[in-house]
């Protein structure tokens, strides 16, 4: 990211200012019978996942809602019609922010400690400036980056993605701190 720093310190304390909405908009999303338990365990990410990976595919291009802040405003989404816009449209991105925002409140209950950072790495880290999950060892975890590269897969490519990725991920994660 080549923000100044301020610019840097803006984006990152509205990312985590947006992590509570968009925790209470999937609550709310998620809030019928049959529909998947948010309870903080490692377990509920599956059943979160396979509901995400259903919903991302449909486009909503007539539902405009708020970008997040980790989007590039100046970057069309996919509803406005503009050549080379896209992948999503912005309600794909709220999808996007819902559950990555659950992903990280997950991780956060299963690492003592965790908490967001600004990352700062190399000067040629493209990175840099990107609000990551610090867990005390090792580079901080690209919470939202998981869940953005898995819809791109799904939306772009057509690829089929495991429901448990997401899980996996973190367990993954969990043995690399042990």
């Amino acid at each position: 990211m080549n923000a100044s720093r301020e610019k840097r310190k803006e984006l990152h304390e509205a990312y985590v200012r947006e992590l509570e909405p968009a925790l209470a908009r999937l609550r709310l999303r998620l809030s019928g019978p049959g529909d998947p338990q948010l309870d903080g365990s490692i377990e509920s990410l599956d059943a979160v996942n396979e509901w995400f990976l259903t919903l991302i595919k449909e486009r909503h291009d007539t539902e405009t809602v708020d970008l997040p802040s980790w989007w590039n405003p100046a970057r069309p989404t996919a509803e406005s019609g503009v050549p080379g816009s896209g992948p999503f449209t912005s309600s794909q991105l709220a999808l996007i922010d819902d559950v990555q925002a659950y992903l990280g409140e997950v991780l956060i209950a299963a690492i003592p400690g965790a908490h967001w950072v600004i990352y700062k790495g190399s000067k040629r880290d493209f990175r840099n400036g990107l609000t990551m999950l610090e867990v005390g060892r090792g580079l901080p975890l690209p919470v939202r980056d998981v869940v953005y590269k898995e819809a791109v897969g799904v939306v772009r490519s057509g690829r089929e993605v495991a429901v448990d990725l997401l899980s996996s991920w973190v367990r993954e994660e969990l043995a690399a701190l042990a």
